[in-house]
C-alpha cells in the first residue's frame, strides 16, 4: 500500500517538474527563425519563416520590406509577399539572379551571410535549410557539408536538403557561403531515358488494348451491353502507365533537375511533354477505337439484314 502511494507522488513530482520543462522546450523551438534556400527548379527563392512571437508590434509589411531591402541590396528580387500561418509568417522572396553560374550542369551561388540572416540578433537561434535537386552534388566553401555544421537528413521526394541549426552569430562568422554544385549527368541521361521510354510503352499499350476491346466486341457483340464497363478496363493499363511516369519523375529527382540544367520554357516543356503526350495518346486510341466498332457492328448488321 505504501509503495503504491510512493509510486504514486513520484509519478506526481515527476509530471509537476517535466510540464515546465517541455514547455520550456516548445517556446524555444517556436521562437526559431527557419530560413529555407530553394536551389531547384527554375524558380529560385528564400522563404522566413519568423514566428509570430518575435514579431512583436512590427507589422508584416514592414517586416518584409526590412528583409527585402537586405536582400536586394545584393540580389535583384523578382516579387516578395507573406502568409500569415498559425503560429509563424511566412515571407517568401524571390530571387532573379541567385546563380553565378549555370551553364553545363556546373553550378556556383554565394550568399553573405550578414544579407541573408543580418537582420535579426547574434544570439537568435536560426534553422537554415537548403534544398537542392537529388541529382546534384553540393560543398560548400569546398568542404563537406558535415565539417561547417550541416546535416544531410534523408528526404524520399526530388530534393536534396542540407539543415544547419545553430545562433545566427555562428554563420556571420563564416561570413559568406560559397556553394558549388554539379549535375550527376549520367544518371541525369539515364533517369531520362527511362521516363521518355514511358512514350513509347504507353504508344504500345494502347495499340494494343484497343484493338483487344475492338477484337473482343466485334466477335461477341453481346459484349456491347458491357461496353463502358470494358472500355474502363483496358485503359486500366494506359492510367497506370501515366500514374508510375508522374511518380517517377518526382521520385527521380528529374522534376528539379531539368529546371536546373534546361533554360526557362524548355525545362517546362521537357517535365509537362511527355506527359501530356501519354494523357492524349489515351482518348485518341480508344475514342477511335469505339467509333470503329460502331461502325463495323452497323456495316454487319446492314449486311445481315
Amino acid at each position: 500500500m505504501k509503495k503504491g502511494i510512493l509510486t504514486l507522488i513520484l509519478f506526481f513530482l515527476i509530471t509537476i517538474i517535466t510540464i515546465p520543462l517541455t514547455t520550456m522546450a516548445k517556446t524555444i523551438d517556436q521562437d526559431k527563425v527557419e530560413v529555407e534556400i530553394f536551389l531547384i527548379g527554375s524558380d529560385h527563392h528564400f522563404v522566413y519563416k519568423i514566428p509570430k512571437r518575435l514579431h512583436k508590434d512590427i507589422p508584416y509589411t514592414e517586416m518584409r520590406n526590412g528583409i527585402q531591402d537586405s536582400l536586394a541590396s545584393h540580389w535583384k528580387i523578382e516579387d516578395a509577399h507573406y502568409e500569415a500561418n498559425k503560429s509563424d509568417v511566412a515571407y517568401t522572396f524571390y530571387i532573379h539572379d541567385l546563380f553565378q553560374e549555370k551553364q553545363g550542369g556546373q553550378l556556383k551561388v554565394a550568399i553573405p551571410y550578414s544579407i541573408l540572416v543580418g537582420m535579426f540578433g547574434e544570439q537568435d537561434p536560426i534553422q537554415l535549410r537548403i534544398l537542392a535537386s537529388k541529382l546534384s552534388n553540393w560543398t560548400v566553401n569546398t568542404k563537406d557539408w558535415a565539417a561547417l555544421g550541416f546535416m544531410e537528413p534523408f528526404t524520399f521526394l526530388s530534393e536534396r536538403e542540407y539543415v544547419y541549426e545553430g545562433a545566427v552569430n555562428d554563420l556571420l562568422n563564416q561570413r559568406v557561403g560559397h556553394f558549388d554544385g554539379t549535375i550527376q549527368k549520367r544518371q541525369l541521361f539515364l533517369y531520362s531515358v527511362i521516363y521518355f521510354s514511358f512514350m513509347g510503352a504507353q504508344l504500345l499499350a494502347c495499340i494494343i488494348l484497343s484493338r483487344q476491346l475492338k477484337r473482343k466486341i466485334i466477335e461477341n457483340p453481346d459484349n456491347l451491353h458491357q461496353f463502358r464497363k470494358l472500355n474502363y478496363m483496358y485503359q486500366l493499363l494506359p492510367i497506370l502507365i501515366i500514374v508510375a511516369q508522374i511518380i517517377f519523375l518526382v521520385l527521380s529527382g528529374l522534376i528539379t533537375a531539368f529546371g536546373l540544367y534546361f533554360s526557362p520554357g524548355i525545362d517546362l516543356l521537357v517535365i509537362v511533354g511527355p506527359i501530356l503526350l501519354n494523357i492524349i495518346l489515351l482518348p485518341t486510341f480508344f475514342v477511335t477505337t469505339e467509333s470503329e466498332i460502331s461502325r463495323e457492328l452497323n456495316n454487319n448488321s446492314y449486311h445481315s439484314g
